[in-house]
């Protein structure tokens, strides 16, 4: 194979690649990845195979900087480098259709930009997909061969499944391999882990656990087979080959990876002695290494629409909603309106509570106005249209709009395109009507109008009756009859909605 030769130049890259170019399509990734234990140096060689139609002749792609080799050829072309700010630019002089491309990296990395550990020690590999440790694209779903070579006593995992080991001296050479396109990946390694398998409603499960963590081993299995099951049924098949529960040292809590769970030693004991489950990262494999948004702040926004699998998991199996996401709902709510950020403005850096505190209860507010039937019909569809693929928030409205036979348009343009939340007035009057109870209810929206798919809690000695009424005009006056007599009605007595209530004498 004859390859071009390439020009080096260094320059700062500001273009803006979060939004998939369809222009092309990236088939496959073959990484070979040598640590040098010894020095804490990182080699690696990776070969992407793309197919490109419309001859385009410029990819972006994110790398590590602590690189200080890097040599890049292609099989069809001569090719031009820039790089700067965390990316490489290839430029191709003369593109063709379908090539090759082999970049390969060697350097000291030092430590994660991500999580407060070293990349390479004694005991361990860390190599995480945010510290752009292969050369990333982060919108193409591909295959991925991934070959690494480490010592004897190493387990490792990788994206795909294990298809073979080779021996060389004291160091073994494992090869993985993907059978459905995978994104964003990362390859961590373990002289420490007790490796445990288990093969449960058709899914290879394992468990990559440190010593003192092996006891929640088969709770693990019995959970998460649970949880994987939920989400198979609700959204799409399981998307992966296996699924692993790792254990991962120097993370400030848990991770998720394509096919594969992380969890520090003392935030897997802390979970197991609350919930004793994991949802949340599991979630993710869907929401997030499944489909995902595209755009500037996409990662955020999907993973707070994907927090409402956990919450579906919970109230399927009659389980609180965590804490965590009460307390992030509530400093939402309290918050002033013009602290609020908008969808596409979100960064890395955008505060927990308008990720998980508002996100998650939007999902829930179409689930209310379209019905539960309708609503799993829809994410099925979703899942469908958006396998493997970034989408637009257009896109993904117009999926949800033709799952739900009905327009959403109030939904995107009161929601995610105003900040704040409603503020209403509420005032109820109670008259004995005979041998029943009349309950007239004046709701009055006070600042912006919302289509609000609202629930109102009669409570009375029985329990509580729950109504639901749906509120567009800025004042709107029901009528009740209740048999019981009323001790206390409130507005969203579920705490569902995101709004602000002032009750009236």
């Amino acid at each position: 194979m004859n390859f071009g030769l390439f020009i080096f130049t260094i320059v700062i890259i500001t273009t803006n690649i979060f939004a998939q170019d369809k222009s092309y399509n990236i088939k496959q990734y073959d990484l070979y990845i040598k640590p040098h234990f010894v020095t804490k140096s990182l080699f690696i060689s990776t070969t992407i195979t793309i197919n490109n139609p419309f001859l385009r002749d410029t990819f972006y792609f994110g790398l590590n900087e602590r690189y200080e080799k890097l040599s890049i050829r292609s099989n069809s072309s001569p090719v031009s480098i820039q790089r700067g700010n965390g990316w490489v630019v290839i430029v191709l002089q003369k593109p063709t259709k379908y090539f090759t491309m082999v970049i390969e990296t060697e350097g000291i990395i030092g430590k994660s930009d991500g999580e407060n550990r070293q990349v390479i020690t004694d005991s361990s590999l860390f190599l995480l997909w945010s510290d752009r440790f292969y050369p990333i694209d982060y919108n193409h779903w591909a295959k991925f061969k991934t070959k690494i070579l480490l010592p004897d006593n190493f387990h490792v995992i990788a994206p795909g499944k294990l298809i073979r080991t080779k021996k060389h001296n004291k160091m073994i050479e494992h090869t993985f391999l993907t059978t459905n396109p995978a994104v964003c990946f990362s390859v961590f390694a373990d002289s420490r882990w007790i490796v445990t398998k288990r093969k449960i409603n058709g899914i290879q499960m394992q468990t990559l656990l440190y010593p003192e963590s092996q006891k929640f081993s088969e709770q693990i299995f019995k959970t998460s087979s649970e949880v994987l099951k939920f989400y198979s049924e609700t959204y799409c098949a399981y998307p992966f080959d296996q699924f692993s529960f790792i254990n991962l040292e120097g993370i400030y809590a848990r991770l998720a990876f394509p096919g594969f769970v992380g969890y520090s030693s003392n935030y897997l004991e802390k979970e197991f002695a609350t919930t004793g489950f994991d949802a949340h990262e599991t979630a993710l494999l869907w929401w997030f290494y499944t489909i995902r948004g595209e755009g500037a702040g996409s990662f955020q926004w999907t993973e707070g629409f994907g927090d409402y699998a956990e919450f579906l998991y919970d109230e399927k199996y009659q389980k609180p909603i965590p804490e965590i996401f009460q307390n992030f709902r509530n400093e939402y709510l309290t918050m002033s309106p013009h602290q609020d950020v908008l969808y596409y403005d979100f960064t890395g850096n955008t505060p927990q509570k308008i990720i998980h505190g508002k996100y998650p209860w939007l999902m829930h507010l179409i689930r209310y106005k379209i019905g539960d039937e309708k609503f799993r019909e829809t994410m099925k569809l979703i899942f469908n249209k958006f396998r493997f693929r970034t989408f637009s928030m257009e896109e993904f409205i117009a999926v949800l709009e033709e799952g739900s036979g009905q327009s959403l348009q109030w939904w995107k343009q009161e929601w995610l395109e105003r900040k704040g939340v409603p503020v209403i007035t509420f005032k109820s009057e109670v008259q004995k009507n005979n041998d029943s109870y009349l309950i007239k209810c004046t709701l009055t929206q006070i600042e912006n109008l919302y289509h609000l798919p609202i629930e109102i809690g009669i409570e009375t000695k029985k329990g509580i009756d729950i109504k639901r009424v749906n509120v567009t005009e800025e004042q709107t006056i029901f009528t009740f009859e209740s048999k019981e007599k009323p001790i206390k009605i409130t507005v969203d007595p579920n705490d569902w909605l995101l709004l602000k209530v002032i009750y009236l004498e």
